[in-house]
């Protein structure tokens, strides 16, 4: 009964080992084939590894038969994996390496021009450009605005009345009333006009004033605070002696005579009165010199009738009004600066003449602070109304008018 048993297993066994052997027979097989197969790659140099398979060694069969299930189980053939790392050679040639790899290069470069925009490339540049151009337009329009303040207090230094000096002026002479300048100019019409005489000394201006004055109010009435008014007229005196270098020094003090015309724009810094009336005898004064000619042309006298044109001033006798107005101290400096043709590297500016600034407010001007014409035609006789519109334009700004807003067209800024 024992020995059965015994054979039983032992044959069981037996048939279990040749199996083993078997399996051990074919896996050796194929670790020998594994072994002698080479793997070649076509193209670049790759690291590959070959796998070994190795067959550890099996125990005696009458070992196994002897040992455990588990002893049996443990001891059975096993492969092992070792890595060989082998490196196959490069079948292409350097050459043909580089030019691919150029070629890859330069599709790259390629690829990055077409994307690459000109405004993202540059847009510290332009940033750049624009802050240098707005500091230069800045700096530009400081060195102008400094060029124009710089003659303005250069005019106003050289101003021979100050605005509160002629205001001073007139309030001194509270008597000298419209109907006191009314008189005194049919009093030079009467000695001079009449008589063909345009201009005349200041003295003789000065005494027929004074001669009337005191045959209207008495002895005590006279022009008050008059050294203001002398102080324009001998400076008028000095400019137009240096503007004639021939007659200079023939010339005495005294025997210069200057235009009714001035004359009249300087006795008006002393009349105390609106400045609506002050405009209207200005605009009168202008239109003696038409009576003149009116009456110098006509060879019979009485028999020819007035010309209707001498109800209006013409454009030669505005243009000496402001220009009088000018010398006189009774424009403002501000509006009497006009643009040189020097723009580059900034704007300069110089004083203006009569014409020029008539011219201006006539037909107006441009730029960036411009304005339109104040008249309807910028040429030919001018209407009192016209006359008061120049007055007040921008460019003129007689007595500071143009500083004051009224809704009317000839208001006035009466206190």
């Amino acid at each position: 009964m024992i020995r059965r048993a015994s054979y039983t297993v032992m044959s069981s066994s037996s048939c279990h080992l040749r199996r083993r052997l078997h399996q051990t027979t074919l896996l050796q097989s194929a670790c020998n084939l594994m072994n002698t197969s080479d793997v070649v790659l076509p193209s670049r140099s790759v690291a590959t590894s070959a796998t070994t398979l190795r067959i550890m060694p099996s125990t005696n069969p009458n070992d196994l038969a002897a040992s455990s299930p588990n002893t049996i189980a443990r001891s059975q053939p096993r492969l092992c994996f070792s890595t060989v790392a082998t490196t196959t050679t490069n079948t292409s040639s350097p050459s043909s390496s580089n030019e691919s790899t150029s070629s890859t290069n330069n599709k790259k470069e390629k690829d990055k021009k077409d994307d690459s925009n000109i405004f993202l490339d540059n847009l510290g540049k332009i940033f750049l450009s624009s802050i240098g151009l707005v500091l230069l337009f800045l700096l530009r329009s400081t060195k102008s605005n400094n060029s124009r303040v710089a003659l303005r207090e250069e005019m106003e230094n050289a101003a021979l009345l100050d605005p509160l000096e002629i205001e001073d002026l007139r309030c001194a002479n509270s008597d000298f009333t419209m109907e006191v300048w009314n008189t005194i100019v049919e009093e030079i019409k009467n000695e001079f006009v009449a008589r063909g005489i345009s201009s005349m000394t200041y003295p003789q201006f000065l005494s027929l004033v004074m001669r009337v004055m005191k045959d209207v109010k008495g002895e005590g009435f006279t022009v008050q605070m008059g050294h203001l008014m002398d102080r324009v007229v001998i400076a008028e005196l000095e400019r137009r002696r240096e503007g004639n270098d021939d007659n200079a020094a023939g010339h005495q003090e005294g025997s210069d005579e200057l235009p009714l015309s001035f004359l009249l724009a300087s006795l008006s810094l002393a009349l105390n009165s609106s400045v609506a009336d002050r405009i209207r005898v200005l605009y009168d004064s202008m239109l003696i010199g038409n009576e003149m000619n009116s009456s110098s042309s006509s060879s019979e006298g009485q028999e020819e009738s007035t010309n209707t044109n001498n109800n209006d001033a013409s454009k030669e006798q505005v243009e000496e009004m402001i220009q009088n107005l000018q010398s006189t101290c009774q424009l403002v400096p501000d509006a009497q600066i006009v643009e040189t043709n020097s723009k580059v590297p900034y704007q300069t500016f110089r004083v203006g003449t009569g014409s020029e600034l008539a011219q201006r407010a006539r037909e107006g001007y441009g730029g960036k602070k411009g304005s339109q014409g104040v008249t309807r035609d910028g040429d030919g006789p001018v209407t009192l109304e016209d006359f008061h519109a120049i007055l007040k334009s921008r460019t003129v700004c007689a007595w500071g008018e143009c500083y004051i807003k009224k809704s009317s067209r000839t208001s006035t800024s009466d206190r």
